[in-house]
């Protein structure tokens, strides 16, 4: 695929782990979590950790706040830890953001929305670009109008969601209101939403007339998914090797905790497989690392 394919900032999931994982087949752009600026600047240790890309390349670091100089703290923090780019996040539906105005709500505050990127975008060099919906609910959809101001304001690439935040993610995607940003504006534009495999990254840059594609919940318990749409081939994928593999990074980073978090993406592994309820009700019930790797290779034996 000519245009470049980027992993989606996804809370609780693009951690370094995922991270790692994902990079071990191909080296696209990826993305970590959404990262508050606040808890940074306090110097939250599991904030800080999160920031801690030294090790990585290709990375961008997201954003997401409302105050100016701690947004611009941590966007220097970003650059000075090897960030390819900066995002900030203007498309987050969660309701604790909501509310102090940050994420989605910005939709709604373009003028609070340009003056953080305003402020980035003059305090570091690498390029900053913003996350956005194509607006608040059906009857307030401003994705064109507010790109307008964020490209005028110094961003250099959007990437758009294409539901309302009153959708979450659920309902339709609008590419066609994608492709209205896309022939509004003079920065590259992505297009993300139901980007699940080859296929629906081709109709959606078809549709859309975007730069690129971010796939956020389509790598789910699919972290080979970049690479096939990438590269138009269907990846074999040893799955109990990668697994363990992903287990092993998950302890390495989070310690003994590792085994928890690890259970989501067990369900995500499996999903769609015959078995799947009673695979996922033995593995939530079992903390013990090596009983966990011998029901993860009796699960998926022999499947490529």
């Amino acid at each position: 695929m000519r245009q470049p394919v980027v992993l989606a900032p996804m809370a609780g999931v693009t951690d370094k782990p995922f991270r790692r994982i994902v990079r071990s087949f191909g080296n696209q752009t990826l993305t970590t979590e959404m990262i508050g600026v606040e808890s940074l600047r306090r110097n939250h240790p599991a904030t800080r950790k999160m920031m801690d890309i030294r090790d990585e390349t290709n990375i961008i670091v997201q954003l997401v706040g409302i105050n100016r100089d701690a947004m611009v703290y941590a966007a220097q923090a970003a650059e000075a830890v090897g960030a390819v780019g900066v995002d900030i996040n203007m498309g987050c539906p969660v309701k604790k953001l909501i509310t102090n105005g940050s994420g989605a709500a910005l939709l709604n505050s373009p003028d609070t929305a340009a003056h953080l990127i305003e402020a980035v975008a003059n305090a570091v060099t690498v390029p900053v670009s913003a996350k956005m919906r194509i607006g608040w609910d059906d009857a307030h959809i401003n994705a064109v109008s507010f790109a307008k101001t964020l490209v005028r304001a110094g961003v250099q690439k959007i990437t758009v969601h294409g539901r309302t935040k009153e959708q979450g993610y659920s309902g339709c995607v609008r590419w066609d209101i994608i492709r209205a940003v896309r022939e509004s504006v003079s920065v590259p534009v992505f297009v993300n939403g139901d980007v699940v495999d080859r296929a629906s990254a081709e109709k959606a840059l078809s549709v859309t007339g975007a730069d690129g594609v971010m796939v956020g919940r389509g790598a789910l318990g699919r972290p080979w998914i970049l690479s096939e749409i990438e590269k138009g081939v269907s990846l074999t994928v040893p799955k109990a090797a990668l697994i363990c593999r992903h287990l092993d990074l998950l302890l390495e980073y989070y310690g003994a905790h590792g085994i928890f978090v690890a259970r989501k993406h067990l369900a995500w592994y499996a999903r769609g497989k015959k078995g799947v309820a009673e695979f996922c009700q033995s593995v939530y019930s079992e903390e013990n690392v090596d009983r966990v790797k011998e029901m993860v290779c009796a699960f998926f034996k022999g499947e490529e």
